[in-house]
């Protein structure tokens, strides 16, 4: 976890007594005041990084369990752009149980994984989570017509990533809607199609850090970035490390 995303944590009055890696992610636990509350959509800042807490009730110090995620990664998965950068979840939700569960099974399994299995259990905390994040929100609703298009707008942006720069102008045209509906569409979640289009494009770049063996340059070209120094900057200010350096710490 980078130096950035340990200050992220000051958010919160903790002292820490153990953590564990999983890739970029950090799970720890903590001894902390207690905290109270579900969703804490105050506060919000642009943070690199999400905190999310799940917390032991009582009136007493106690132990707690916090979850640190890339705001990127969350984003690429639904969530909505403005996540706050700590929040703290009903513990008493079935789907937030589940969450529990899958970290109990992380944390006593992570030390003895490859770094194959570390990036597959990765992926699989990053859709929980934000299904968590999502279902608590109140945002896992009945589509209406403009939540239907905003699905099929998602879609349309993840099948032509590599095809160059996307414009509010290529989804108008391809749907046959206003700028206006466009623009709707994406606030609902109160996201902007720029801010979702970045957050696709870096965890496709991640993606390939990852997996392959490709160049850095070859992956800013494959992703439309204007050079390697583009993709450097961009994906350092979103993961909290440079291309090369995040490839040395987490590729498979």
């Amino acid at each position: 976890m980078t130096a950035t995303a340990t200050a992220e944590l000051a958010l919160l009055d903790l002292e820490t007594l153990s953590s564990r890696d999983v890739g970029d992610l950090q799970l720890a636990d903590w001894d902390c005041a207690p905290l109270e509350g579900m969703l804490s959509p105050g506060d919000a800042r642009e943070g690199q990084y999400v905190v999310v807490v799940l917390p032991a009730w009582g009136d007493e110090r106690a132990a707690k369990r916090t979850l640190t995620l890339p705001r990127a990664a969350l984003v690429a998965a639904g969530c909505d752009a403005s996540i706050p950068s700590c929040l703290v979840l009903e513990h008493s939700r079935p789907l937030v149980g589940v969450l529990l569960m899958a970290l109990d099974a992380i944390w006593s399994g992570v030390p003895a994984m490859s770094s194959s299995e570390i990036e597959v259990t990765r992926g699989a905390l990053v859709t929980l989570t934000a299904g968590v994040i999502r279902a608590q929100s109140g945002s896992a609703t009945p589509r209406s017509g403009v939540r239907a298009l905003r699905a099929q707008l998602d879609e349309w942006i993840n099948n032509h990533l590599r095809n160059g720069p996307i414009h509010i102008e290529d989804l108008v045209a391809a749907f046959n809607v206003s700028a206006r509906t466009v623009h709707r569409a994406f606030s609902l979640t109160g996201d902007t199609m720029t801010a979702v289009v970045r957050a696709r494009r870096l965890a496709a770049v991640r993606e390939d850090l990852v997996h392959t063996d490709m160049t850095i340059a070859a992956i800013a070209n494959r992703w439309c970035y204007f050079d390697p120094s583009h993709l450097c900057r961009e994906f350092r200010r979103h993961f909290g490390a440079t291309p090369s350096e995040y490839r040395e710490s987490h590729g498979c």
